[in-house]
């Protein structure tokens, strides 16, 4: 297909195909979505790193990511603010990590039951259906993002992913210098 007029709706996965949840889940439910999620007709799990949540309605509310999940299962080793250097480090102790991690395995369990609207990042950018794909390549590398939900009458119709976009480019390219 030629990118010449191609749009973020011509190579987006549908919903049907992303990990989504309602907003009412549980962190432990997210874990469970992202690592045994798989589109119908794939061999699982597929190995997504990120769900978007929806309402009842199917609009985004926001997204999980795996580090949103694991900075709330692991906040104290993950909260930044007061960590110092650790300068005990030694052959018999080479990672402080180590040593805790009886301590965070417990606290990574207290959390599985947090309410999911912990972990939501929401306001996040979102692309019409019909952006063409420089443009959505252009927001995505600049901002920094691999994947992006993809509205169509500000209703979520899916996501696309960088490497989707990266494809469709790189293959567009690459027939244009072999001709």
């Amino acid at each position: 297909m030629s990118t010449e007029n191609q749009t973020v709706q011509d190579i987006m996965i549908p919903l049907s195909g992303f990990p989504c949840m309602k907003e009412s889940g549980t962190v432990q439910e997210a874990i469970g979505q992202l690592r045994s999620f798989c589109p119908i007709g794939s061999t699982g799990p597929c190995g997504f790193s990120e769900l978007m949540v929806v309402d009842d309605q199917g609009g985004l509310i926001g997204r999980v990511t795996q580090q949103g999940i694991l900075r709330v299962l692991f906040s104290t080793l993950l909260d930044t603010v007061d960590i110092k250097n650790f300068e005990g480090k030694t052959a018999e102790y080479s990672d402080l990590s180590t040593l805790l991690n009886g301590v965070m395995i417990k606290e990574g369990v207290n959390h599985l039951n947090a309410a999911l609207t912990k972990v939501i990042e929401k306001g996040i950018r979102v692309l019409p259906a019909a952006t063409d794909l420089i443009h959505a390549m252009s927001i995505m590398v600049i901002c920094k993002e691999t994947v992006l939900p993809v509205e169509d009458n500000g209703k979520l119709v899916g996501v696309v992913k960088l490497a989707e976009i990266f494809g469709a480019l790189g293959e567009k390219l690459i027939s244009i210098n072999t001709k």
